[in-house]
Formats: C-alpha cells, structure tokens, sequence
C-alpha cells in the first residue's frame, strides 16, 4: 500500500464537478459496471450498477440548490490498479448550516483512468435539513422519472449519427414451452445482464428491452460491433446446457430522438436485418461493413429483401467464434 497524491487530485474534481451540479462529469467517474454502488445518506440510498447511478445523478442535481465544499481532508491510497480515497469536507448552501460530510471512495484502473466502484457519500442529517430540499432517492422514482428523458448525446456520434443494434432469442417461445416458466425466466435474467453488462461497458445505452431482446444504440460503429461479439461470445457458453442462440443485427445513420427512444429508417433496417439472422449470428449492414474497414473479420456479403424497405440490401456476418 503505498500514498497515491493522484487520486487526491481525483478526488478534488470529483468535489468540484459535484460543486457544479455536472451530473455528466461525475457519471464520467463512475465505472460502467453493473457492481458500481453508491451509497448515500438516505435509508433508500443505496444504487448498485452504472445505469442506475448515471440516473441518480441526473436526478438529484436537477433539485439541489447551489453548493460549496470547503475540502477540511483527503486522504489516498492505492496498490496496483485499486485505489481508495477517504475525505471530509464542509458542505455550505446559501441560507443554511453548513454540514460536514464524509466520504469514501473505492477506485480501479481503467487504462489512464482512475472510476469508481464504490462511492459511499454521508451527512450526519436528513437531506431535508441539510438542503432545505427533499432529493428523489428511491430507485423506483428515480427510473421513472428518466425513462422519458431524451436518449443521452452519449449515444450519438459527433456526426449526431447513431449505431443501432437489435438483439432476440433466436426459437424464445419454444424454448420457453420446453423449459417451463420458471426455468425460462431464469435465463431470461442472465440472457438480461449479459446484454446489458456488456453494453454498459462498451459504451452503449440500452434504449428498451423487447421481452426477449433489446434495442441498443451506440455513439461508434466499432463499439456496436465490438460489444455483439462480447455478447454472442458471453452467451455462447450457455445456461446450465441450454444453448441460447441470440439473433443480432446493426446499422447506422441518422434517427430522429424523441422520449428517449429512436425513430426512423436506420432503426427500421437494424430490426429487420436482426430478424434476418439465424441463432448466434451477427449481421451488419453495408454502412457498418464499409465503417468498420477491415477491424473485424466478416464473410461473404448477402443481399435480401428485407420486408417493407424497397430494394435488395448487402449484409455480412461478423465471424466472431
């Protein structure tokens, strides 16, 4: 174990992007895995996975008021790629006692960057006595309040371009028929966290989930295509030696975005050339193929008629086994 003056400085921005009510830089911080936590003040406080804090965040500074830390002490150390932070600091909001509050922070390395994996944030009150506001904590209030948000511009390409990636259980309602319910929705809840787990980590949102599939949307084509092939590999293990065989296709250009969803053609030829796809494929179209440029190997292109779009459409294989 040795000092680590490095995330002290972390830290200090990790205070001064909170000052700032930046929800964007603080989500910047935080590892996108689905075993981030946080935990705050309230009894309900307690946020486990990225996708649930990045909501929290955007939440809560949306009904905070103004905000000041005057850092008293920050104490840091690491080994090897872990690190952990403790600090104190005076919170001072205009018209209210100021309260101390305490901070522990648990860090990894990513590549050059130091993100949280655990963020425990206290004050010895109530939030209503210490903000003269009451802050949304439940997870319940806090999902349905963004769900209707605009899509985040995370998803979008500086181009305001977006990948779109559809994915389903290739045979669900058989399998289901075989397997029974209990077992089916077992493997619907690994099947889930998989797709998810890898989208958060190549750097995707989730847009909705289908039943048995999602609709996923990504700022970079290679991403999209990178996490497909994470996800068909995750997949391609099995559940308890039932053999789920997911159905993937992407496409990318540009998608109107309303309520936090996409509309448009680029989402309709993703969809379609998903269902194109047979059980543990990846099928991009050819947009995709001349974006990727040679980054991922694919087989011969195939052209189909895919329904209600005029024209034969090229497609080709992401060969990821």
């Amino acid at each position: 174990m040795e000092p680590a003056p490095e995330l002290v400085l972390f830290m200090e921005r990790l205070y001064r992007s909170h000052a700032a009510l930046d929800a964007e830089a603080v989500n910047d911080a935080v590892a996108r895995d689905s075993g981030s936590l946080v935990i705050g003040t309230a009894p309900d406080e307690w946020h486990v996975g990225y996708e649930a804090i990045s909501a929290l965040f955007r939440v809560q500074f949306r009904e905070m008021p103004p905000v000041h830390f005057d850092i008293e002490e920050i104490v840091a150390w690491k080994e090897g790629t872990v690190g952990w932070v403790a600090s104190r600091a005076l919170m001072v909001i205009e018209g209210m006692p100021s309260v101390l509050t305490r901070a522990t922070v648990v860090l990894h390395e990513e590549g050059t960057y130091w993100r949280i994996v655990q963020w425990h944030f206290s004050m010895p009150v109530a939030n209503e006595e210490a903000l003269g506001v009451g802050l949304t904590a439940a997870v319940e209030e806090i999902l349905t309040m963004v769900q209707d948000e605009r899509v985040p511009l995370t998803a979008l390409g500086t181009d305001g371009s977006v990948t779109i990636m559809f994915t389903d259980i290739e045979g669900s309602t058989a399998l289901m028929e075989t397997l029974g319910e209990e077992s089916w929705l077992e493997i619907l809840e690994w099947h889930d966290g998989v797709v998810r787990r890898q989208t958060s980590l190549f750097g995707g949102i989730v847009v909705k989930g289908q039943g048995d599939g999602f609709m996923l949307a990504f700022p970079a084509t290679g991403s999209a295509a990178a996490c497909s092939v994470a996800i068909q590999r995750a997949l391609s293990i099995g559940w308890a030696g039932v053999l789920v065989a997911v159905r993937v296709g992407i496409h990318n250009g540009n998608a109107k975005v309303e309520a936090g969803d996409f509309f448009g053609r680029t989402v309709v030829v993703a969809a379609r050339i998903a269902s194109a796809a047979t059980g543990g494929e990846i099928l991009v179209s050819q947009s995709v193929q001349e974006d990727l440029d040679g980054a991922y190997p694919l087989g011969a292109a195939r052209s189909l008629s895919l329904k209600g779009l005029v024209g034969h459409h090229s497609v080709f294989p992401v060969l990821w086994s």
